[in-house]
């Protein structure tokens, strides 16, 4: 079975304002860490499952590649693979590979043409490569386990799912192990598969970009973690709360700061990462990375200006601030121009919000945008693919 091996692809990638774009999705770390937890929970319960994943796309795509899907031996599924399309013959793809326990490989062709291989006529003219195959054939538990550990920490890392032989029709011949590839120090070589193929995959790692690789007559779909962004929300009143609700949705990791406890609870927030007690005096240890984004809602002028002092001080990207453009200014009055690049306020797209559920999906949607370097705008008038290339 698979060990951990040493991979260093260099450090993570540095966030540029509404420049740098990032090669895995928000939500990718934390959409693997709900089907593991629920893969977990099927094992206790003695049930079987099967896992399938976006492997390879290419044209349109709802989904890219890392995306999972699970299915249950009592046909219960969590995750998705496409934007509802293929999940029901997926579904029953995977209910036949949890009974014969062999792997599949399916391939879609999402355009107009009824009789393509696995078509459906979906119209969306592109095509969407799935490896699906049961959890203990990916050796669960002990290498996915060791991949949910690598999840519940902040670095990333990169993961390799033996495919098959490139010969083979199916993979079936194989032992469809998970390789987890870290930072840090040696880690126990990887038994039984070969040490140039592992060295062709630890070069394709430092693509920064999950994809498919064949060499030395095997296959390999190599994934690379990014650990999410952090958002910190300073203020914790209920105008917070769809805001938190939203952005946990979305991917990120939420922190809600404020110094009253009693607004500090999880029936509040259920969704947040972590609920800190602390004024911007304190020395609370706040997440202010390069991959954190921070927006000011205290209702609280002066407490919202020490919060802009002291996040100004750090290399966090993204300042967003609540309020009309003369109580931002007064905010941020002191700031540098190179700070005010980094400055948001008034926080959020104009999308005419109106209401705290409605101004946190504005405030969530520009982080997207400011996080993907896209500049917002109506997807009908963009002249090209909605996402990046894989």
């Amino acid at each position: 079975m698979g060990g951990l091996v040493e991979c260093k692809w260099g450090p993570s990638h540095t966030f540029g304002i509404r420049q740098q774009t990032h090669h895995t999705t928000v939500k990718h770390w934390q959409e693997t860490k709900r089907i593991l937890d629920r893969l977990a929970e099927l094992t206790a319960a003695g049930q079987g499952a099967a896992i399938a994943c976006v492997i390879r796309i290419s044209g349109s795509a709802y989904r890219r590649p890392g995306a999972r899907f699970l299915i249950a031996a009592d046909g219960s599924t969590l995750g998705g693979i496409s934007g509802g399309c293929l999940e029901e013959d997926v579904r029953q793809t995977g209910l036949g590979v949890i009974e014969t326990g062999e792997c599949r490989m399916l391939h879609y062709e999402t355009g107009n043409d009824d009789e393509a291989m696995w078509g459906l006529g979906l119209g969306c003219d592109g095509t969407v490569d799935i490896f699906v195959v049961s959890a203990a054939r990916l050796g669960y538990p002990k290498v996915l386990n060791q991949l949910r550990k690598m999840l519940d920490g902040n670095s990333p890392f990169a993961v390799i799912t033996i495919i098959g032989n490139t010969s083979s029709a199916n993979g079936a011949e194989f032992d469809n192990r998970i390789v987890v590839l870290k930072t840090g120090p040696d880690q126990p070589k990887c038994t039984g598969i070969d040490e140039e193929f592992l060295a062709l995959v630890r070069v394709a790692a430092k693509n920064g970009v999950s994809h498919t690789i064949e060499a030395k007559g095997m296959c390999a779909f190599v994934e690379l973690f990014e650990p999410p962004p952090y958002l910190v929300i300073c203020g914790a009143s209920d105008d917070a709360i769809p805001m938190v609700r939203s952005a946990a949705d979305a991917g990120f990791r939420v922190v809600v700061l404020d110094h009253r406890p009693a607004y500090l609870v999880s029936e509040r927030f259920p969704t947040a990462w972590q609920l800190i007690e602390t004024l911007p005096g304190d020395d609370a240890e706040i997440p202010s990375t390069a991959d954190t984004f921070v927006v000011l809602k205290t209702h609280n002028l002066t407490r919202d200006k020490e919060w802009a002092r002291r996040f100004l001080a750090t290399p966090v990207p993204y300042l967003g601030l609540l309020g009309p453009q003369a109580r931002c200014e007064e905010i941020v009055q002191e700031a540098t121009e190179h700070d005010r690049k980094r400055i948001f306020g008034p926080v959020g797209l104009d999308l005419g919000a109106e209401g705290p559920e409605q101004v946190g999906l504005s405030v969530v949607s520009e982080l997207l945008a400011v996080r993907s370097g896209r500049s917002p705008n109506h997807l009908k008038n963009r002249d090209a693919p909605i996402h990046d290339p894989a």
